[in-house]
């Protein structure tokens, strides 16, 4: 290991992945929250299951060209949109600055901007805010929203509640999708959570499907993304799940609560 810094509250060190290859993170102690390959030809590829998931979303909607991230991290899925689909734009809204700056210093996002020319089309925005506010306040409509923010552990509960969902798909073209990434037990059908906010967002889509990312090892837990539209959404090996007894999402005390009795 050959670098050992902290950025709000992250060690970022080299290490290698399960295969063996060198790769550089951000560790927040419970989790790693940011990856990227050290070698140079692999450095916008992706190291953790849950975002090549998020992929997904180009096969339900293949004229995508516009994309929103909520949450920057190590920036590994914008690097990657913008390196593999040259037709499609992508705007990050990350609350805080350092992480952007984090993402250039360690995660090879400064080098992204310069060999795609980023500071002189309009592939790539960058803004600093708060995901919620930024959406109340934008007109911008999207093809894609991944909605990826976590604070360590925690999702923002309250960007999966109900009105939220509403505010998603408000600034999603008529084929859009809306993507995000939550973590659960094995058994689906046990967390309680999680099938609460598939329930709420039924209240706002046609169509809501879920497909397991990875289960960490020697755990009960794991990723799940689950994809919402109204157009045709059919993933192949998506998980069956039961609504029986989910309530859709209003309160955030109470989805905080159930969030915790997951975590244990």
């Amino acid at each position: 290991m050959n670098r050992n810094e902290e950025a709000r509250e992250l060690s970022i060190y080299e290490t290698t992945d399960r295969n063996g290859e060198a790769i550089i993170v951000a560790d927040s102690g419970s989790a790693f929250q940011s990856a990227s390959y050290l070698d140079p030809a692999k450095r916008y590829d992706l190291v953790f299951e849950y975002p090549k998931q998020f992929n997904r979303a180009f096969s339900l909607n293949p004229d995508a060209r516009k994309m929103l991230i909520l949450g920057g991290g190590g920036y590994g899925y914008p690097k990657y949109v913008i390196s593999h689909y040259p037709d499609v734009s992508v705007d990050v809204v990350e609350i805080d600055r350092q992480v952007y700056l984090m993402a250039c210093e360690y995660f090879f996002l400064d080098e992204l901007i310069e060999e795609y020319e980023l500071d002189l089309n309009h592939r790539f925005r960058n803004i600093t805010a708060d995901a919620e506010a930024y959406l109340k306040k934008t007109v911008e409509k999207y093809d894609i929203i991944i909605n990826d923010l976590y604070d360590d552990l925690d999702p923002v509960y309250s960007l999966l509640t109900l009105e939220a969902c509403r505010l998603m798909k408000q600034h999603l073209n008529a084929d859009g999708v809306y993507v995000i990434n939550l973590a659960g037990y094995r058994n689906l059908n046990k967390t309680e959570y999680l099938l609460d906010v598939l329930k709420t967002l039924h209240e706002c889509f046609e169509n809501v499907q879920i497909v397991k990312a990875f289960y960490y090892p020697h755990t009960k837990t794991g990723n799940y993304v689950v994809f919402a539209g109204d157009g045709k959404i059919k993933l192949p090996e998506s998980l069956p799940y039961s609504l029986e007894g989910s309530t859709i999402i209003t309160d955030i005390a109470e989805l905080r609560k159930q969030y915790e009795k997951f975590l244990g």
